[in-house]
């Protein structure tokens, strides 16, 4: 006869559910968690974009002083509809990445497809930003940045789950 007692402490330890320990969503990844955050956040600063755009396209003529050109109309209308484009795709992104986090159906493919779009429409950018002359560096960094954000985000946010 032995002294022993059995080991049931280790079996309990197995058999307890591991948790997790990380801040992000059950059903998102660590890096997938963080590209959802930074599609929030970039999709607020182009809505705040968007809004500046507008602004500047509705006060274009007060720039003319008392003389403004004939055409003002006409001038206003290119940089308003960018700017209500802006505003809707930044809309839509930072609604799409707070709808991925509370984990609503489909939104992730959504958010996906937005913030790939994000992505092209910030590489266009940078590469006008370079050609036209003279070229703006650090327009052309900042865009670039942003398509690698938007980009990397598209791409974790449209893999499958894991």
């Amino acid at each position: 006869m032995t002294s022993r007692r059995p080991v049931a402490a280790a079996s309990r330890t197995g058999a307890r559910a591991r948790t997790q320990h990380t801040l992000a969503p059950a059903h998102l990844g660590d890096a997938t968690a963080a590209a959802t955050v930074a599609v929030v956040v970039g999709g607020i600063a182009l809505a705040i974009t968007g809004i500046g755009v507008i602004a500047m396209a509705l006060t274009m003529g007060s720039r003319y002083g008392s003389d403004p050109p004939p055409n003002l109309g006409s001038l206003i209308v290119l940089p308003a509809a960018a700017g209500a484009l802006f505003l809707l795709l930044g809309i839509g992104l930072a609604a799409g990445g707070v709808a991925v986090l509370a984990g609503v159906a489909r939104s992730r493919m959504l958010t996906g497809v937005l913030a790939g779009i994000a992505a092209l429409l910030a590489l266009v950018g940078t590469v006008l930003a370079v050609i036209n002359a003279p070229p703006d560096a650090v327009v052309a960094v900042a865009l670039g940045i942003a398509t690698v954000v938007f980009g990397a985000a598209a791409l974790l946010l449209l893999r499958g789950s894991r």
